[in-house]
């Protein structure tokens, strides 16, 4: 007889399969999408309900602003400081203005197709990293 813990083990599994299959898909739908727009395909996501109350909520905050914070191996966290809900983070240093945009279209729930890098600007500022040392 298969216990119950064994089944929410192997559903946990698949849900997890599902979700990293699924991430892979959306990232390689991201990239499909750049390249058209690289040779002139229009998705027009200018006009796309929820590109526009992204747009609408970051224009009433003015910016969404992060914190973010290193950890002595490199990884990092950032998470926003006036949106409950967005928080990103990587292994290293690079890339941390596209992780975090990347957050932002998965927080407002813009498909992979409408994810165009200008919609969301950064302001070019540089990321302020803090340290703090205990003893």
């Amino acid at each position: 007889m298969i216990c119950k813990s064994d089944c929410k083990i192997s559903v946990n599994l698949i849900k997890i399969k599902y979700s990293v299959s699924l991430s892979y898909m959306n990232k390689l739908i991201y990239i499909f999408a750049q390249g058209l727009r690289k040779i002139g395909y229009k998705f027009h996501e200018d006009q796309d309900s929820r590109v526009k109350a992204m747009q609408a909520q970051i224009q009433e905050l003015g910016s969404i602003q992060f914190k973010v914070e290193v950890a002595h191996d490199g990884s990092w966290v950032a998470e926003s400081t006036n949106i409950e809900g967005i928080l990103t983070g990587g292994t290293n240093q690079q890339n941390i203005t596209e992780r975090i945009k990347d957050a932002i279209f998965t927080y407002f729930e813009i498909p992979p197709y409408l994810c165009d890098d200008a919609l969301v600007k950064s302001s070019g500022e540089a990321v302020t990293l803090e340290q703090r040392i205990y003893a």
